[in-house]
């Protein structure tokens, strides 16, 4: 965690101390009186739902040395020998501490960015570096204000490099993380309809992700996937160095690429060089990942061994295409999240476990907007017309899913109320030999029909 001297904290919140107490260096920066340490700095967030001011005194009895406050009316509860900080805003002199951190590093900082696979991609990128060098990176998805000015505070001395994961929910959201994260690289995996009921179009979700891009100035290096119009435009008016990469085109792309039941292989270009890549995970969608995180190693300087070497020691993280075997049926927990775009490449990802049948247990997308109803029925649409054999949907716009399905000419349709109804309908009719993918966005929790069905989902 990034030390403070008074000095340089007062520095980096632009002289807002208005009581100097008796330590004069600060451990570290915390938002949590959860985790907070002996000698930290605690900044009081406000948030939709929580007051940080309202657990000052929890701060200094966990011995905080000082507090950052935009609320005076809570000065009387701090002693003379805590410091105090007055802001305007606690989440910017959050990012103020973090910007100031960041700067002590003359490092290569990688944003990644997209509608789908940005988190799978960051973690290529952390597997195929950390064969080389120190790498700092965004823990699991933490990729709003908060989680990345984390990272960029857990920087330390020996870090060669850092990988920040940039999510957004509006226009100038990204902008607003690459005035602090000031990254050096950009990634785009792809713009797709997530976040569309809040941007309104995909036009408008690409001009979202192309503010990474523009952040990077001349200097910088944008990694583009060749494949996704959306994404391609973004290095028209853009300056600086562009790597694309995509299947059979790009500066990087892929050839051969031959779908196992528990892997995926392709032959990797990158210019005058041709390798073997064998992924450990399923999907066209994860080529594309890989690509990009292939990409970033070869600007890095990474040799094609190490990177061959790290896809060897990849594992995706939860409740990203997490195999569980259960009574000689193989289950995918793909239940992080969901959009149109991951729900077709999830569908096609199933296929290749080359199940006696394939049965989908499906919940609610969120955040589609106005189109909300079109989305889900074209979602089962989809799925009928790539061949399972059964669906089963969860919420009521999952019936639309089951609507598109059933009038497209799907097998078997269930739709259910519960993810108890869901669990024993999927308990009663799946057999030795089935695959059964679980998806919806996060808020369904659909990872709970493992336990319901006694495995170990969380």
């Amino acid at each position: 965690m990034a030390t403070f001297t008074i000095e340089e904290l007062n520095k980096a919140l632009n002289g807002a101390l208005i009581q100097k107490g008796v330590t004069s260096l600060f451990s570290g920066i915390s938002t949590d009186t959860r985790t907070i340490k002996k000698g930290d700095v605690f900044i009081a967030l406000l948030g939709e739902n929580f007051d940080g001011h309202e657990f000052i005194d929890n701060a200094i009895n966990k011995g905080a040395a000082g507090i950052i406050i935009s609320n005076k009316n809570c000065l009387h509860k701090v002693p003379k020998q805590i410091s105090i900080f007055y802001v305007n805003d606690t989440k910017v002199a959050l990012e103020n501490c973090a910007y100031f951190h960041r700067n002590r590093f003359l490092i290569p900082v990688i944003g990644v960015t997209g509608s789908n696979g940005k988190t799978t991609t960051k973690d290529m990128i952390f597997t195929i570096l950390t064969q080389v060098f120190s790498v700092c990176s965004t823990v699991k998805n933490n990729n709003n204000e908060i989680g990345m000015c984390q990272t960029l505070l857990s920087l330390k001395k020996s870090d060669n490099v850092c990988i920040v994961e940039m999510g957004m929910r509006g226009i100038g959201q990204i902008k607003e993380l690459c005035t602090f994260t000031k990254p050096t690289i950009g990634v785009v995996t792809n713009v797709g309809t997530s976040h569309i009921g809040i941007l309104g179009s995909k036009g408008n979700i690409a001009k979202a992700k192309s503010e990474l891009i523009e952040s990077l100035g001349e200097t910088g290096i944008a990694v583009l996937n060749q494949d996704d119009p959306l994404v391609i435009g973004m290095q028209e008016n853009f300056r600086g160095k562009v790597l694309t990469y995509g299947i059979k085109k790009g500066d990087v792309h892929a050839e051969n690429i031959s779908y196992g039941i528990t892997s995926t292989s392709f032959d990797c270009h990158i210019k005058e060089h041709v390798f073997s890549i064998e992924l450990p995970v399923l999907g066209v969608h994860n080529v594309y990942n890989a690509l990009a995180s292939i990409a970033v190693g070869y600007l890095m300087g990474v040799e094609t061994s190490y990177i061959q070497r790290a896809f060897q020691q990849y594992k995706p993280a939860e409740q990203r295409q997490h195999i569980v075997n259960m009574y000689g049926v193989q289950i995918m927990d793909d239940s992080y999240n969901a959009n149109p775009l991951s729900m077709e490449m999830a569908f096609q990802a199933l296929k290749q476990l080359n199940g006696v049948h394939q049965i989908l247990v499906l919940g609610d997308m969120l955040e589609l907007g106005e189109k909300e109803k079109t989305y889900h029925y074209e979602t089962g649409k989809r799925a009928a017309e790539i061949g399972v054999d059964t669906v089963i949907t969860v919420g009521e716009l999952g019936k639309f899913i089951a609507l598109g399905a059933k009038e497209h000419g799907c097998k078997q349709v269930i739709s259910c109320n519960t993810l108890e109804e869901a669990a024993q309908v999927l308990e009663s009719i799946m057999k030795k030999g089935d695959t059964v993918l679980l998806k919806a966005s996060h808020s369904m929790h659909m990872e709970k029909i493992l336990q319901l069905l006694g495995g170990d989902g969380k």
